[in-house]
């Protein structure tokens, strides 16, 4: 199920920003295409991630969407090698944990949910947290 809402560029181009400083981070690009720009792909050099992940680059999608008041959003990672994913989202899909919530998937298919949060509420900043937290937390700790 897709985000509700609509997108702003000019929110996109500030997570751009973000995702093209990230150390991880190859190439950052508009998906499906620079004319309909649902999300943002960044390729990630599988060389820097951490535990050690096969030769296909993982992806981190960023999609933001407002409906009315209220700002949805998904921050995902995905590794082709190991079928590792996780990602933090603001959507509807599960109230009983709050607003944001993250979610891990193993190559098991074991798919795990907790509770989320970010201080900050800048769309910018929580990218930067979140990557933040994926690269120096969460890829270490679950998918090693």
């Amino acid at each position: 199920m897709g985000l509700p809402g609509t997108t702003d560029s000019t929110v996109y181009d500030g997570l751009r920003d973000v995702l093209k400083r990230q150390p991880e981070v190859t190439a950052v690009t508009d998906e499906p295409d620079s004319i309909s720009k649902r999300f943002l792909r960044a390729e990630i050099d599988p060389a820097r991630v951490t535990p050690a992940t096969g030769p296909e680059s993982p992806a981190l999608d960023v999609e933001w969407r407002y409906d009315g008041g209220d700002q949805y959003y998904r921050i995902h990672y995905a590794d082709p090698n190991t079928g590792f994913n996780c990602g933090w989202h603001r959507d509807e899909d599960h109230s009983d944990l709050g607003p944001v919530h993250f979610q891990y998937e193993t190559p098991t298919g074991e798919i795990h949910h907790e509770s989320a949060h970010f201080r900050k509420t800048i769309p910018t900043e929580i990218c930067w947290t979140a990557t933040d937290r994926l690269f120096e937390d969460r890829l270490p700790s679950l998918a090693g």
